[in-house]
């Protein structure tokens, strides 16, 4: 085997191992301003399409943010706890754990008397040669990344926090920048505010970038068609169907489901069920709410109805959430379903539903 070859498989089971849904919305990214990215991610929609090298470089940044813990901890210039007494991060939750973030640790000593024993918060970011000198040049590391501003008053927020010391390291020459920030109301009020509606939101919020954003360029054509709501999500699961909802007023970040009627594990979540029914929102079809019932969603194609329906009701123009998500890539074309009527209706016996279509091995 090519040398070449065998990183190009490692970098393939990096994003195997890697690429999975989150079971909150994560704190560190509640300052982005596209909502529908956010809402889309915490209903398992959206999966940012990281190739391996990009998932490397993250993984590089936690080495750093060790590196950085560790250093501390060695001088003992400062007093450092990047980890609890069970030895987990430090983490704060809020919206019945739906809203929740880790930090890379706690300090003491960073302020003089009387303040000395003021615990600060650390945040450890880094960042490659042209940006580290851009924030070296503003000394605004608010204004240098409007996300990270809100990640750590979120933190500060939630931890009852009132400074952060924040360290940023140059991938390129190890040079360090830091700054202390005090805690801002507002904007932990204002995150507080966002995370509520997206979490309560039925329904996602409409499109914020344009086709021809950079970062949207960056991202793969199934996420920008999902996205941009040309096709459906490649995962069946519980957090995109109708019959979820997120419970707010409980803990342990619970779902619920209306039809079953009981609380969901994270695992049945994720896998869905033969029950599900794609919210109505999702689907790039006309929706006809006075023709649904429990057991299935109408929509409207061209001149056509056709139905969403738990798998056990499946028939003419009738079609699961998996069926579905095969003709939204066709984009529900008329001749497509008009042709799949009879080859359903004849091979029935050995259909095969995929709930997460990333899984499948070729």
């Amino acid at each position: 085997m090519l040398s070449t070859q065998i990183f190009d498989q490692i970098d393939e089971k990096i994003v195997e191992l890697e690429t999975r849904y989150r079971n909150h919305l994560g704190m560190s990214g509640i300052g982005d301003d596209d909502e529908r990215k956010l809402w889309l991610g915490f209903r398992h929609c959206l999966n940012s399409s990281f190739e391996g090298r990009m998932l490397r470089l993250f993984n590089l940044g936690h080495r750093i943010e060790e590196q950085v813990v560790d250093d501390i901890k060695r001088t003992k210039v400062i007093s450092v706890a990047a980890e609890d007494q069970d030895g987990n991060q430090f983490s704060a939750s809020l919206l019945g754990g739906h809203f929740a973030g880790s930090c890379d640790g706690l300090l003491r000593g960073v302020f003089p008397e009387p303040d000395e024993e003021k615990i600060v918060l650390l945040e450890i970011k880094s960042a490659n040669d042209k940006r580290f000198k851009q924030l070296q040049k503003e000394r605004d590391y608010g204004g240098w990344s409007e996300t990270y501003r809100w990640q750590i008053h979120c933190y500060m927020g939630a931890l009852s926090l009132t400074h952060a010391l924040v360290v940023v390291v140059n991938k390129n020459t190890s040079e360090i920048y830091s700054e202390i920030i005090p805690f801002d109301l507002s904007i932990w009020e204002k995150a507080q505010e966002k995370a509520k509606r997206i979490i309560c939101s039925d329904t996602p919020p409409p499109p914020s970038r344009a086709e021809s954003d950079w970062r949207m360029k960056n991202e793969s054509s199934v996420y920008q068609d999902v996205y941009f709501k040309r096709r459906l999500p490649q995962s069946v699961n519980c957090r995109n169907c109708i019959n979820s909802k997120p419970v707010v007023e409980s803990h342990g970040a619970t779902w619920y489901c209306s039809r079953s009627k009981r609380a969901l594990t994270f695992e049945e979540q994720h896998a869905g069920c033969d029950d599900h029914l794609w919210i109505p929102a999702l689907v790039n079809a006309d929706h006809l709410p006075d023709e649904s019932n429990e057991d299935e969603i109408a929509y409207r194609v061209g001149i056509k109805k056709i139905f969403n329906v738990i798998s056990s009701k499946r028939g003419e123009y009738r079609y699961s959430s998996c069926e579905m998500r095969e003709l939204s890539k066709a984009k529900f074309d008329l001749e497509m379903i008009e042709n799949m009527e009879p080859i359903r209706n004849e091979f029935d016996g050995t259909y095969v539903e995929v709930k997460d279509e990333t899984t499948i091995p070729f």
